[in-house]
C-alpha cells in the first residue's frame, strides 16, 4: 500500500534534497542579475521567497550524522529568517545571514556529491 508521501503528485515549492537546495540558490542568482530588485536590501523578503523551497526538503537518514545535522540547521535557520519566527530569540534576517545561507547551500551540495563518491573541486569564482 502506498503511503501518503508516495502518492503526493504536486508540490508548490518542490520536494527533494538537492533539488530544493538548487531552487533555494536560484533566488540568489535571480536577485544577483536584477540590479533594480530591492530584495537584496530586504533580507527578510529574500528569505521569505527563497526558504519556501526548504519546506519539503528531504534529509535522508542514510547520510552521515554531521551532514544531516548541517542540513537540518540550514533548513531551520533559513525558514526561521524567512517566515517570521524571530520571536524565539534567534537573530533576524540580515545580509550576513544571506551570504552564509548561499555559501552553506553550495557547500552542502558539494558535500552531498562527496558523500556519493563524486570528486569535487570547490569553484574559485563565486
Amino acid at each position: 500500500m502506498a503511503t501518503r508521501e508516495e502518492v503526493t503528485i504536486e508540490s508548490e515549492f518542490g520536494k527533494g534534497l538537492a533539488y530544493c537546495l538548487g531552487l533555494f540558490l536560484c533566488h540568489s542568482e535571480r536577485n544577483y542579475h536584477r540590479a533594480a530588485d530591492d530584495l537584496l536590501d530586504r533580507p527578510e523578503m529574500w528569505f521569505n521567497g527563497s526558504s519556501d523551497h526548504l519546506y519539503e526538503m528531504q534529509i535522508p537518514e542514510t547520510l552521515p550524522v554531521n551532514l544531516k545535522s548541517r542540513l537540518a540547521e540550514f533548513q531551520d535557520k533559513c525558514l526561521s529568517w524567512g517566515h517570521g519566527y524571530q520571536m524565539d530569540g534567534r537573530a533576524k534576517a540580515n545580509k550576513d545571514n544571506m551570504a552564509w545561507s548561499i555559501n552553506e547551500a553550495k557547500e552542502l551540495l558539494r558535500l552531498i556529491d562527496e558523500h556519493f563518491g563524486i570528486a569535487t573541486i570547490e569553484a574559485s569564482w563565486k
